[in-house]
């Protein structure tokens, strides 16, 4: 017998094959059937590439994936949302915060104020009626502190406070045409003065006092004139009050009507 073959064989190795490491942010590898190992990933049919969770790499949730299926172009429903919102937005927003700065006979409203009906009242509702302000006129009546918001009240005006006859409505006092400088002043009939009131096209909320059983009017003071007249704009829940086209120390009735 040959010697050689009395020799004990060595077993054959096997090759060894070299894993990738998963990476710690990455989902486990899925093995498809029929994979071999080391090859890629199948293909399935559409001339897209897979990712590790046999999703085509744009639809594929995840850090390395595109955004989320369903939605053309790869942008997903909420953020279509949100743009159109934004859009819609910023063009109220633009629209509402244009200011007129041309010369004041040229502004939209200014034949609005120049063709007052001053017999027109300015509307009040209980929907205007400022509350809190009412019950702090009140409180710091009979405390003998400041009425909050009236200059110079006087003792009458005082008493009908400390009453509960007053009652104050929260108005919005704006500039209608150009934003130049006019500044008014508000009285009150039985003494007392709101101001004096810079006019803006925001406008300044004030509270305007009624008293029960007195006549429900305001007169307004032209203070200051910027340029062409001070235009007043009075606005309530019930619309907008113009006043004419003031000259600085010129007076004018507003008529108020309570609903």
């Amino acid at each position: 017998m040959d010697p050689e073959r009395l020799q004990p064989r060595e077993p054959e190795r096997q090759p060894q094959i070299q894993r990738p490491e998963p990476r710690p942010d990455a989902a486990p590898r899925v093995q498809h059937p029929g994979e071999r190992p080391g090859s890629g990933p199948p293909n399935l049919g559409g001339g897209g590439q897979t990712g590790q969770s046999g999703l085509p790499e744009g639809n594929r949730p995840g850090p390395g994936g595109g955004s989320k299926p369903g939605f053309p172009g790869g942008k997903t429903i909420g953020g279509a949302l949100a743009v159109v919102v934004l859009g819609i937005g910023g063009w109220l927003y633009m629209g509402s915060s244009s200011v007129y700065t041309g010369p004041e006979e040229l502004a939209p409203n200014y034949n609005k104020n120049k063709n007052a009906d001053v017999r027109v009242p300015a509307v009040l509702a209980s929907k205007d009626i400022d509350q809190k302000r009412t019950d702090e006129a009140r409180a710091a009546a009979l405390r003998g502190d400041p009425i909050p918001g009236v200059n110079n009240p006087s003792p009458q005006f005082v008493d009908a406070v400390k009453r509960g006859d007053v009652k104050f409505y929260a108005v919005r006092a704006y500039d209608t045409c150009a934003e130049d400088g006019d500044v008014v002043t508000l009285r009150i009939p039985m003494g007392g003065e709101i101001g004096p009131i810079p006019l803006t096209i925001a406008g300044t909320v004030v509270t305007v006092p009624v008293v029960t059983g007195q006549p429900a009017t305001m007169q307004v003071v032209a203070v200051k004139d910027g340029v062409g007249g001070v235009t007043l704009g009075v606005q309530t829940s019930g619309g907008v009050w113009f006043s004419k086209v003031m000259a600085p120390g010129e007076t004018e009735t507003m008529n108020l009507s309570i609903h």
